[in-house]
Parts: structure tokens; sequence; C-alpha cells
């Protein structure tokens, strides 16, 4: 049964201790050069683990050409202040929305305001990290839940106001018992292509490190759907801070994504983690994108895409010289 963005962003952890859960959507405006990433959280900590519980609300905004202006700030919430609905799905947490055709919000802090007002159409089915059946095995899930978004609209940051119109993007939804121990996410999409997908070192259920990677990919009305358990495990792929190169092959064609972010375009932030301890996650949304899917020594689909792509590097340990913004 083909899974759909209502299931695939109905809530999982239903406010469980010893749980997080996370629905973000990320807009990338390659003619500008700019990148945005709002994100509607819980976290809901075991006993004895000293955060609060809450759910919060985040924005950020990618400026490649003016890193200066990069900027991110985030509210906390009581828990049970992020409310959702299925069929259809919608989220809502302080006046903020998400559902399945667009999101607005507004935060004001310390740091700055955002205000964001944003509408889309979603035109590929969602893409999980791991086949349903098998999501089980960690700690973690993972749903490009709409893979391929065309949206439009305004984001006003710190007073200054942006119009969207026809700009690619794509929401996800993710939760978990625990983080993973260290990762690499990214994705992009475009008028006919997206690329989602990860290398993570992740616990199991039974507490075993298992690490691999996933990814989904269409271009050139080629698609490529590499998230069977053992395809993930065999693939363990590399983590760094410096980009996410991930191969992987099914039959006869193989999928070679390469994301590089600059090191003045990441913004670190800082997430407790429901079983203690934390994250210390990088990203960004201007990074480069180089996509190739080909077939023995025939070229299906290369794609490119300068300051376009989302980008996330995660460990236990902050990045030397590069302390997080929250």
């Amino acid at each position: 049964m083909t899974l759909d963005s209502n299931a695939a962003n109905a809530r999982r952890c239903q406010d469980r201790s010893g749980t997080y859960e996370a629905w973000y959507v990320t807009v990338n405006d390659p003619g500008q050069r700019r990148g945005y990433w709002f994100r509607y959280t819980t976290l809901h900590p075991a006993a004895g683990v000293p955060v609060d519980a809450h759910s919060a609300l985040w924005a950020f905004a990618f400026d490649r050409d003016d890193p200066s202006a990069n900027w991110g700030a985030k509210t906390l919430h009581p828990l049970p202040a992020l409310r959702t609905e299925s069929a259809p799905f919608a989220l809502r947490l302080a006046g903020a929305v998400l559902s399945g055709d667009g999101c607005s919000g507004a935060l004001d802090t310390e740091r700055g305001g955002a205000r964001w007002d944003l509408n889309w159409t979603s035109r590929e089915p969602p893409f999980p990290f791991l086949r349903r059946r098998w999501q089980a095995l960690s700690a973690v899930a993972n749903i490009g839940a709409q893979p391929a978004l065309t949206v439009s609209g305004t984001i006003e940051i710190n007073g200054r106001m942006h119009r969207l119109e026809g700009a690619p993007g794509g929401q996800q939804h993710t939760w978990g018992s625990s983080h993973a121990l260290s990762w690499n996410w990214a994705f992009a999409s475009g008028p006919e292509f997206w690329v989602d997908g990860a290398t993570s070192r992740v616990k199991s259920r039974l507490g075993r490190v298992l690490a691999g990677t996933a990814v989904g990919a269409r271009a050139a009305q080629h698609p490529f759907l590499f998230n069977g358990p053992i395809q993930v495990l065999r693939n363990r792929g590399s983590i760094s801070a410096d980009g996410w190169n991930a191969q992987a092959r099914l039959g006869d064609r193989v999928l070679s994504v390469s994301v590089k972010p600059r090191r003045e375009d990441l913004i670190g932030v800082t997430y407790a983690d429901p079983r203690g301890g934390s994250r210390f996650c990088y990203h960004t949304e201007v990074a480069d994108l180089e996509m190739r899917l080909t077939r023995q020594r025939e070229t299906l689909a290369h794609v490119t895409q300068r300051a376009g792509a989302a980008f996330e590097y995660a460990s236990e340990f902050p990045l030397p010289g590069l302390p997080p913004l929250l």
C-alpha cells in the first residue's frame, strides 16, 4: 500500500516519555541563493533526564552571498501546545500551522523575529528512509513526507520581506526514542528532480549501533528508492562536516550524490536527547548539489544545483571553532 502524506505525517509519539518528534520544512531559492528552514518539534524526556518537556517552534534563514545574514531562533512552549489532526493532517503550535498544502507561523525573540506564510503543491509520494515494516529496527525514524514541493508565499526575517514564487522545497517528519549518534542528511528538489537521504549511526531497539545509508531520488522521470533494510545496512558510507557523498546501486543503475556546504554557511543547534545527553547539529540550506544516475556507461540523469541544497552534519560533539547558535 502506498504511503500518503497524511499517514507519513501522523503523530507517532503521542507525548510518550522518552521520545522526540519533529516536522520540518526546507525551502530553497537558488536564483536568489537563499534558503529557509522551519521546524515544529516536541521533546518528552525520559524519567531522570534533567530537561523540561516542551514543544518548540524554530525558524532559520541562510544567504549564500552574505553569510553574516544567516539567522536562526526558536521559542519554547508547553508540551501540550503542539496539537495534531488527521485526515487531513494538520499541526498547530502557538498560532503556527503545518498542513499538507502549506505552513505558517511567527516567532519573536531577543535575537529577532520571523514570519512565514507559505503554500505549496506536492507532486511525489513520501519516501521512508526505511521501509515501513522495518522502521522499528531503529531508535530513529525518518520520512520524506513530501519530497518534491513547489512553494509560493512570503517569509519575513527581521523586518525584511522575501517573496517566493514556485520555489523548490520539501517537508520531512522524524521521531524516535533517541537521536542518531551521528549523521549526514541532505535534500534538494527542483522542477524535474528530488533527492533525499542520510548516512547515520543509530542505536537499534536492542542497543546495538547500526550504520547505513538510505537515499531516494527521481530525476529525468527515473525513480530510485534505496531503503530496504539490507541495502541500507550494507551501504555504510561516511559522515563528515565537509559534505555528504553517497553512492547506491539498484541492479545495473548507480546513483551518486555529492552535497557540499561552506563552513561559513552552517548554523549549529543543540538537540537535547530524550534519553540524556545532546547532539550538535549543523545545518545549511545553501549547499551545492551534484547528482548523477547511470546505467552501466549510460548517464540517465545529471543534476547540479548551486546554493540550492539542504545539508546537515551532527554528532555528540560540537565542531571546533563553530559553537552552536542555539
